[in-house]
Formats: C-alpha cells, structure tokens, sequence
C-alpha cells in the first residue's frame, strides 16, 4: 500500500467518524455531554490495546478520566 492510499484511507476513516459523531450529538443535550460523549466513542475506537478509562481519557487528551465520565 502506498502512502499515498494509506493517508487517503485516513482521511475518509476521520470524516466517517466525524459524521458519525455528528448523527449521535442530538442524543446528547448538554454540549458537554456531546464533548465527553464523543471523546469516549474515540476512545472506543482508538488504537490503544487495553480500554481503561484512564487510557481512552489519555488517548482523548483529557486530563483526567472524570472528564469522560
């Protein structure tokens, strides 16, 4: 795979996630409810080997695991 192919893959997998987050958000009501919401579903999805919440909240860049909780 070139890395051309390989960034384009990249790119299409960040806009898909983004439009998935953007279906989810009416789910949420509070706006910071749809922020820790979505830092959990990437979270989720990251490509972190152990789902901890300390982890996904690391990988989020949060600064604590309250954050997404």
């Amino acid at each position: 795979m070139s890395v051309a192919t390989w960034s384009g893959s990249l790119l299409a997998w960040v806009r898909e996630l983004s439009a998935l987050k953007e279906r989810l958000s009416p789910v949420f009501r509070r706006h910071e409810l749809k922020e820790t919401g979505c830092a959990f579903l990437g979270g989720l999805l990251c490509g972190i080997e152990r789902k901890t919440g300390w982890l996904m909240a690391e990988a989020a860049g949060l600064e604590s695991v309250c954050s997404i909780v």
